[in-house]
């Protein structure tokens, strides 16, 4: 099928929900959820990195290089860390034998001039509530215990200042995450969700399922 074919048959499969009473659209509060990240992110480094501001700010009088260059590891660590975040909602997702794809959003956003947030995506199947809440909440899960395993241990200071970052980092990262768990928990089991794209990632939810 040609990708103007496929298109066309996704605007009628929209139209066709759109019009089903038995379906309704699950819309996400994304600015919202992304201005409190913000807001969460502002105040934690305040509150719980002040040297590391006072030294970037140091190292940003000396030049913008330099000051990139004071912070490389922890850009680094953050890098790998939102791969890995998206390995795990891939995973699960093959897992219970979904046929996932990855995505990339690029869009303006409060607090910055472009916002880019990967996300996994499993299109046109049906995903039941469990297995919706299973595939979000597994990167939290799994990435954040294995931080606070390594911060339980007697470890090196950067090893565990690492180890804070990573958890304050992937906690934030998953705030939509979160609202989504806690939202579909008010779901009745039988729910059922599809994804499709359309410009934008549109999710459509019905509890009269097959």
């Amino acid at each position: 099928m040609s990708g103007h074919e496929e298109s066309d048959t996704t605007k009628h499969r929209l139209k066709t929900l759109s019009a089903d009473p038995n379906w309704n659209e699950y819309i996400i509060p994304e600015r919202a959820i992304g201005v409190t990240g913000v807001l969460i992110v502002i105040v934690v480094s305040v509150l719980f990195y002040p040297e590391e501001i006072i030294r970037f700010g140091s190292e940003l009088d000396q030049g913008y290089i330099s000051a990139l260059q004071s912070i490389a590891p922890e850009i680094g660590l953050i890098l790998l860390l939102v791969v890995f975040h998206e390995c795990i909602h891939y995973a699960v997702a093959v897992a219970e034998g979904k046929k996932p794809q990855f995505g990339l959003r690029v869009r303006k956003t409060v607090g910055l001039p472009l916002e880019i947030n990967p996300y996994v995506i499993a299109l046109k199947q049906r995903i039941s509530r469990n297995e919706n809440i299973l595939v979000l909440i597994a990167p939290l899960v799994l990435i954040n215990s294995l931080a606070v395993g390594v911060l339980l241990l007697p470890m090196p200071n950067r090893v565990s200042y690492y180890a804070e970052l990573v958890f304050v980092v992937n906690t934030i990262g998953s705030i939509q995450d979160i609202y989504n768990v806690i939202r579909l928990l008010g779901f009745p089991k039988t729910t059922e969700f599809v994804n499709f794209v359309d410009d934008e990632v549109r999710t459509f939810y019905t509890t009269q399922s097959k």
